[in-house]
């Protein structure tokens, strides 16, 4: 009996193997209503009058003479994967459209859009043929060459070209990306009868490809930021390029912005909003720092800072390749320098200190 079960499951699986991916996506059974030709109309003999109708089974004409019979792609369309934080689906009748909002952090989210599309098509070797305005024209490639989810834009050898359009309003905050196949070529292949996938459902699998790409990026990001917090820097004091007494961290923007609020924490200092478009911590000091560090610092039982309890600003901005800090008071006005050389000895310990780690709250 297990014999027979065995023969049985690996006849069913040779049989299905048997099946090419043109069969695979074709409809089955008989195709005689693709040679049925169009009745002509009721002819009415003279003197009489066509029956009356309310039209309710009237068949309207055909709108769009696409496919028929075996030619038809009986598939579940492709869908557009939402894998990117901020996008979502939309479709349209002319190919493949994803939305994406900016995020937090971010001005313009048609800069980074376009960032990813160049990284993306360096990265899969798509060649441009354009570039103007809004809108890429890839030239012809085939995408079972590629690597990722676009290989996958058909099941035969297929060369496409698409266009890539991405609109936005002036403020920038949102943006489409559209991804139209204009054009498809058979190459050679196993089965050169087989009909070219759809355009649709190629344009769809490009745009994932880069949804995937895009997303792929951003992990990257995250986990780098994530890390940067736990990086020393080095801090002096110095003078920004308004001639005002600053500290300067030895890191750029990002690496700066992530470490900054851990340190500030230690220190006694509140964060009660953030503005990274500004560059602004918004803080209040409430004393009470980490007492364990502040007496290696200081030794004793003096462990605060002698500026006022009470609201602060604290703004980093970019110098080159480094990044000037700030602090000014809740009016606006930069504290004393005394107050910065105060500050300037916690601080850049804090800053150096490799095995500083988060507060627990």
């Amino acid at each position: 009996m297990i014999i027979r079960k065995t023969t049985l499951a690996l006849a069913v699986i040779a049989l299905a193997g048997c099946s090419s991916t043109s069969e695979r996506r074709a409809p089955d059974g008989g195709f005689a209503y693709t040679k049925v030709a169009d009745q002509p109309p009721l002819t009415i003999p003279a003197g009489l009058h066509a029956p009356k109708s309310d039209g309710k089974y009237a068949i309207p004409p055909a709108a769009d003479k696409g496919p028929v019979g075996k030619a038809m792609d009986i598939r579940a369309p492709r869908l557009v994967l939402t894998v990117v934080d901020g996008s979502r689906i939309a479709e349209n009748e002319a190919g493949s459209k994803v939305e994406i909002d900016a995020r937090e952090g971010e001005d313009n989210v048609v800069s980074v859009i376009n960032e990813r599309l160049d990284e993306w098509l360096k990265t899969r070797n798509i060649p441009v043929a354009s570039k103007t305005g809004n809108t890429i024209e890839t030239d012809w490639f085939v995408p079972n060459d590629m690597e990722g989810m676009i290989k996958n834009a058909d099941d035969f050898p297929v060369k496409r070209r698409f266009e890539i359009r991405v609109d936005a309003p002036q403020h920038a905050r949102t943006a489409e990306v559209y991804v139209t196949s204009k054009g498809a070529e058979r190459v050679a292949g196993d089965d050169d009868n087989a009909t070219i996938g759809s355009g649709e459902r190629a344009s769809v699998a490009v745009l994932n490809d880069w949804l995937g790409f895009y997303a792929s990026r951003d992990t990257a990001h995250a986990k780098e930021m994530a890390l940067a917090k736990f990086r020393p820097i080095a801090v002096t004091l110095g003078k920004n390029n308004s001639d005002l007494t600053d500290l300067q961290l030895g890191a750029d923007f990002e690496r700066a912005w992530s470490r900054v609020p851990m340190v500030l924490e230690h220190m006694g200092f509140e964060i009660k909003d953030i503005d990274k478009s500004l560059g602004t911590y918004f803080v209040s000091y409430k004393g009470d720092p980490d007492s364990s560090f502040w007496s290696g610092i200081f030794g004793g039982d003096d462990k605060e800072l002698s500026i006022k309890h009470g609201k602060y600003q604290i703004q980093l901005g970019e110098m080159g390749d480094n990044t000037s800090m700030t602090i000014t008071n809740d009016d606006g006005q930069p504290i004393p320098d005394d107050k910065y050389a105060e500050i300037y000895k916690p601080f850049s310990e804090l800053m150096r200190d490799s095995d500083l780690k988060e507060m627990k709250n």
